[in-house]
């Protein structure tokens, strides 16, 4: 991390709150809703120009804990997706934290984007959570033809429905 930048791994608090941002939908605006997925915005708070977006997805069929391993396994992420230009483990914090690197690529005429960010992963039992936000690194400096991306907030929320289905909520800021 860059010297000075205080960076801190996500606590009980934390979880308990983005978990309550993707359940609760009071100051969310309803986007998009069709079928199984609904979208959602929320306008940024007073003195900040960032809102934020949320996702919910019902998936049939898919036990939890087989999304979350689907989208926890930066390994086998190169094989579904097909936007991704490299990912990979820069750090491990704590037994649930690390710090990687991840890029896209973006349709024309944009620029190809990139982030170094802490992730944290915490199982409730039959629930999982994976969140995140953009970190600094000294060894990692933004590169010359990508677009170096900010995540202020952005992770799933996999809540289980029973043995062979569950919910995606996808949160960012």
């Amino acid at each position: 991390m860059s010297r000075g930048e205080i960076v801190q791994v996500p606590d009980d608090a934390h979880f308990t709150s983005f978990r309550e941002q993707c359940e609760r939908h009071e100051g969310w605006t309803v986007q998009y809703s069709k079928g199984v997925t609904t979208v959602w915005n929320r306008r940024p708070e007073e003195n900040k120009t960032v809102q934020k977006l949320k996702m919910r997805i019902n998936c049939r069929d898919v036990p939890a804990e087989t999304l979350y391993d689907v989208l926890h396994d930066t390994h086998y992420r190169k094989k579904w997706d097909t936007n991704m230009i490299e990912t990979y483990d820069i750090g491990r914090l704590t037994v649930n934290a690390d710090v990687g690197y991840y890029s896209w690529r973006c349709p024309s005429p944009l620029k190809n984007r990139d982030f170094v960010t802490l992730r944290s992963w915490l199982p409730l039992g039959n629930d999982y959570m994976i969140v995140n936000y953009s970190v600094k690194h000294p060894k990692y400096p933004p590169k010359k033809d990508i677009v170096r991306a900010v995540s202020l907030q952005t992770g799933y929320f996999i809540k289980s429905n029973g043995a062979n289905s569950c919910t995606l909520y996808y949160l960012t800021q």
